[in-house]
C-alpha cells in the first residue's frame, strides 16, 4: 500500500497556474512526513553548491586582510620598533631634573639677605586627566578660583603644565591627600625668593624670573621650563654659583601614570652662598638721610657709593628712585609691579653704574695729580682768578670767548685751587694760558684713563657703563666739528661732552687717598659652600704706581683744606678729620645742577670713600655734603659703639 502511494505520488504533477489543493493531496504529506521521521531523515537538507566568485572574493579579502596586518606588524617592529620601544619605556620610566635650591646671600655682619620660601603649585598632565567638571567643581572650593576658569584651563593644557602658583597650605595638603581621586592633576612643592629690605637693596640683589626659551636654548642641561634665572643684580652675575647644577631623579610609573618609584640618579647639589661687603644697616642709613634731603630740595634722583679705599670692597651702592624687588616674587603686588614697569624715574636703574654724568669740579683732584706727575706746575705756584679766563679770538680780537668762573677767587696755587674749586686754575693747568703750560686733551685723557675713568671698573654687577672721556676723534666722529681749546677748558672742570659714573668717581678717589692704587671694586666678598669659603675675593689692584706717593700727598692736603676752609666745611663739624671735593655740574635743564661731593675718612688712615650724586639740584645747593656729613657721623658712631 505505501508503495502505491509513494509512486502515485511521484506521477502527480501539478500544473503552473494550479490553485487548489485537493482533501487527499494534504492526507499523502502527512503521512509521508511521519514515514520520514521514522526513518530519521526529515532533518537532513540538500546542499545547494556556492558560486565560484563568491568563494574567490571571500579568500581574496582573507588575504589583503592578512597582508596589511603582517606588513603593519613589520613596520611597528621592524621599521618603527625602536621608536616605540623608546615610548613604551617612556610610559614606565622618565629621567626628570631636579629643582635646584638657589644660594642665599648675607651681608658683611652676617645678616641674611635673601631667603627661599617653600611654595605649592598645582599641574595638570592632558594624558590622564579625567572627569574634568568634578575635578573643576573640587578646586574651586577650595583654591578660591571660579569653576569656569579652572575648567578652561584645564581644556587647554597640553602635556605637562603648571596652571596654578601659589597654592595655599591647607589647599595643597587637602589636594595632596585626595591625588588618587583626581587623575591627572598634582602638588609640586617649589621655593621662591624673598628679599629682606627688598626696597633698599633691590639694585644690588636683583631678582629672579622664568627662564625664557633663549636660556634654555643657550643651556639645555641647566634649565628646563618653569625654572628661575637671576635676571638682574647679583642674582644675575653670581647665577652659575647661586643655582649651581642640577640633580636628576628616574620616575617610574604604572601604565595609568601613577608611581612606583622615585631614585636619584644624580645627587641635587643646592646653590653655594654669597658674603657681601656690604653693610645693609649703612645701606639704610643713606637711605633714609637721602630721601629726606631729597625731600626738602624737592628733587628725585640721587646715587650714593660707599666703598673702602684699602681693599675695594663696595659698602653701599644706593641708587634713588627705587623699587621693592620682592614684586617679581608670585606672591608679589602685581598692581604696584605695573606701576613700576610703567614708571618714568627709571626705577629699575642703577645710577651709580649704569648711568654716566659730567662730573663738575670733582674731576679737578685727578687733574692736579697729573699736572704735578707730568711736572708742569709747582704745587706752590699762584695762578691769578679774576672770575673768567677769556680765550683770544683770533676773527674778532674785541669779542674773546670768556670762561667763566663761580667768583673771583685772586691768587690760587694748587692746594687752595682744590679747596675753593678755582675753574681759572684748572682751565689753565687743563689747556694752559699766559705762558703756564697745560696738560692739553691727550694727557688729560691718557691720567683720566689710569685713574679708571672712560672704562668699566669691572665690579661684580651687570649693565656697568664705560663713561666718556672725548678727544677730537670722538668730537669729529659723534658731532661733526673740531676740537677747539674751549673744549680742553671744559673738560678740566668736568663739563663738556665728559662723562663718568659715581662708581668711577668712588674708584679714582681711593686711589688718590691709598697710596696710588686702582682697586677692582667688589660687591661679594666670598663664596661659600655648606658653610665652607670656596673663594675669598682679595683686593685686586688694577693699577699702580702712575703717581708717586709726594703728589699724591699735596692732593690729599688740598682736599682737607676743602673741609677746614673750602666748599664743604660743613663737614669739619665731624669729631674726627676729613677730606673731600664738591662738584656742581651744569646741564641742560635751566638753574639746575647736578651736585656732587666726594669724601674719605679717617684723614690719616681713611676706612671710607663716599661718593654721593644729587640730580638736578635747583640753584646752588650744598645737599650732597648734607647728605655726607650725617651717614659719616652715624657710621663712626656706630663703630665705636660697637
Amino acid at each position: 500500500m505505501f508503495k502505491f502511494l509513494l509512486l502515485k505520488k511521484r506521477n502527480w504533477k501539478i500544473g503552473k497556474n494550479s490553485t487548489s489543493v485537493e482533501p487527499q493531496d494534504v492526507f499523502l504529506d502527512r503521512l509521508s512526513r511521519e514515514k520520514e521521521e521514522e526513518m530519521g531523515i526529515s532533518e537532513q537538507k540538500m546542499e545547494i553548491p556556492l558560486p565560484r566568485w563568491v568563494l574567490q572574493s571571500f579568500g581574496l579579502t582573507v588575504f589583503l586582510l592578512l597582508f596589511l596586518l603582517l606588513g603593519r606588524s613589520f613596520q611597528m617592529q621592524v621599521i618603527d620598533g625602536q621608536t616605540y620601544e623608546s615610548l613604551a619605556r617612556r610610559n614606565v620610566s622618565v629621567i626628570e631634573p631636579a629643582r635646584v635650591l638657589r644660594g642665599v646671600m648675607y651681608d658683611a655682619n652676617g645678616n641674611q639677605l635673601v631667603y627661599n620660601n617653600v611654595s605649592f603649585d598645582l599641574y595638570a598632565s592632558s594624558r590622564r586627566l579625567e572627569n574634568l567638571d568634578f575635578i573643576s567643581t573640587f578646586l574651586a572650593e577650595i583654591i578660591d578660583v571660579e569653576e569656569e576658569d579652572i575648567l578652561k584651563k584645564l581644556k587647554t593644557v597640553e602635556g605637562r603644565e603648571r596652571i596654578f602658583s601659589d597654592i595655599p597650605h591647607e589647599a595643597a595638603i587637602m589636594i595632596k591627600i585626595r591625588e588618587e581621586d583626581f587623575s591627572g592633576i598634582s602638588i609640586e612643592r617649589t621655593v621662591e625668593r624673598y628679599y629682606e629690605n627688598g626696597n633698599i637693596l633691590a639694585h644690588l640683589l636683583g631678582y629672579t624670573g622664568e627662564v625664557t626659551r633663549e636660556d634654555i636654548s643657550k643651556n639645555p642641561e641647566r634649565y628646563t621650563l618653569h625654572d628661575y634665572i637671576g635676571k638682574s643684580g647679583l642674582e644675575r652675575f653670581y647665577e652659575e654659583n647661586l643655582a649651581k647644577d642640577r640633580g636628576s631623579f628616574r620616575i617610574e610609573t604604572d601604565a595609568y601614570g601613577n608611581l612606583i618609584s622615585r631614585e636619584e640618579i644624580d645627587p641635587i647639589s643646592p646653590g653655594n652662598n654669597l658674603e657681601l661687603w656690604i653693610d645693609s644697616e649703612l645701606q639704610k642709613k643713606i637711605v633714609e638721610v637721602t630721601k629726606s634731603v631729597l625731600e626738602d630740595i624737592g628733587s628725585s634722583k640721587a646715587s650714593v657709593v660707599a666703598m673702602d679705599p684699602r681693599t675695594g670692597g663696595v659698602l653701599s651702592m644706593v641708587s634713588i628712585p627705587s623699587y621693592d624687588n620682592n614684586v617679581f616674587s608670585r606672591t608679589g603686588d602685581k598692581e604696584l609691579l605695573n606701576r613700576f614697569l610703567t614708571d618714568h624715574e627709571g626705577v629699575f636703574l642703577n645710577r651709580a653704574i649704569e648711568t654716566d654724568y659730567p662730573t663738575g669740579s670733582t674731576i679737578k683732584p685727578l687733574l692736579a695729580a697729573a699736572a704735578l706727575e707730568e711736572g708742569i706746575i709747582s704745587p706752590e705756584k699762584k695762578i691769578y682768578s679774576p672770575g673768567y679766563l677769556d680765550i683770544p679770538n683770533p676773527w674778532n680780537p674785541s669779542s674773546p670767548t670768556r670762561m667763566l668762573d663761580f667768583q673771583a677767587h685772586g691768587w690760587t696755587d694748587m692746594r687752595e685751587a682744590i679747596a675753593v674749586s678755582s675753574n681759572v686754575y684748572f682751565y689753565t693747568i687743563g689747556g694752559g694760558h699766559g705762558g703756564q703750560e697745560g696738560l692739553g686733551i691727550r694727557r688729560i685723557k691718557d691720567y683720566l684713563n689710569l685713574f679708571g675713568w672712560g672704562e668699566r671698573t669691572g665690579i661684580d654687577l651687570p649693565n656697568e657703563r664705560k663713561g666718556r672721556i672725548p678727544d677730537p676723534d670722538w668730537k669729529m666722529e659723534n658731532i661733526g666739528t673740531a676740537w677747539t681749546l674751549g673744549d680742553t677748558y671744559n673738560t678740566s672742570i668736568g663739563q663738556g661732552y665728559l662723562a663718568t659714573t659715581p662708581l668711577q668717581v668712588a674708584v679714582s678717589y681711593s686711589a688718590l687717598v691709598n697710596g696710588g692704587k686702582v682697586l677692582s671694586p667688589q660687591i661679594v666678598r666670598a663664596i661659600k659652600e655648606n658653610g665652607e669659603t670656596i673663594k675669598d675675593f682679595e683686593p685686586e689692584i688694577i693699577r699702580e704706581g702712575f703717581i708717586s706717593p709726594e703728589n699724591l700727598k699735596v692732593v690729599k692736603e688740598g682736599m682737607k683744606m676743602t673741609t677746614t676752609r673750602g666748599t664743604a666745611t660743613r663737614l669739619s663739624w665731624l669729631p674726627f678729620d676729613s677730606g673731600a671735593k664738591t662738584g656742581t655740574a651744569q646741564i641742560s635743564k635751566p638753574g639746575h645742577y647736578h651736585n656732587w661731593i666726594a669724601v674719605f675718612a679717617p684723614y690719616d688712615e681713611p676706612e671710607i670713600m663716599l661718593v654721593v650724586l644729587v640730580e638736578e639740584v635747583e640753584g646752588i645747593r650744598a645737599s650732597a655734603s648734607a647728605i655726607a656729613y650725617d651717614v659719616l657721623n652715624w657710621y663712626f658712631e656706630q663703630k665705636d659703639e660697637n
